[in-house]
C-alpha cells in the first residue's frame, strides 16, 4: 500500500505578516525586491523568480510524496505532513500524483475534510474514497 505525504500547513507566502497584516509573505518578498538598489532588468528577473516560487509552492492538502507502507519517517515530518495510507494503491501508482502538472509543481491534492488523523497523524482510506477525494489543481 502507498503512504502519501499530504502537506498540512499554510505556506508562508500566503500567511499575513504579523507586523503588517495586509502583506502576505509573497507581497513582502515583492516589496523587498522593489526596494533593492537594482537595475530594472535585475528587478524583473527577481520578481519573475518570486512569481515562479509562488506558483510552485506547497499548499495545504497537496500530495507531496508517495512511499511504501512501513518505510522510515523523518523525525520532524509529522510537523508538516499527514500520512495518508490508501488501501489498494501501490507506491508506484501513488508517485503519479506527486509529479508536476504543467503550471503546478504538485498537480494533485486531497480533500481532507472529515478525515481525522490519529496522534501520529496517520489516516487510512480505501482506494475508492481516495479517488472521490482526489482533486487536480486548476
Amino acid at each position: 500500500m502507498a503512504v502519501l505525504l499530504i502537506y498540512d500547513q499554510d505556506n508562508f507566502m500566503d500567511i499575513p505578516s504579523k507586523d503588517n497584516p495586509g502583506l502576505t509573505g509573497y507581497k513582502n518578498v515583492e516589496r523587498k525586491i522593489l526596494a533593492k538598489d537594482l537595475t530594472i532588468e535585475q528587478k524583473t528577473v527577481e520578481l519573475g523568480r518570486n512569481e515562479r516560487n509562488y506558483t510552485a509552492r506547497h499548499k495545504c492538502n497537496d500530495i507531496v510524496e508517495s512511499r511504501e507502507e512501513g518505510g522510515p519517517r523523518g523525525s520532524m515530518e509529522w510537523l508538516s505532513y499527514i500520512f495518508l495510507t490508501v488501501d489498494g494503491l501501490s507506491q508506484k501508482d501513488g508517485v503519479r500524483y506527486t509529479e508536476p502538472d504543467g503550471t503546478y509543481w504538485r498537480g494533485h491534492y486531497v480533500n481532507m475534510t472529515g478525515l481525522i488523523p490519529d496522534k501520529d497523524k496517520n489516516v487510512t482510506i480505501s482506494l475508492s474514497e481516495f479517488n472521490s477525494r482526489l482533486k487536480v489543481k486548476s
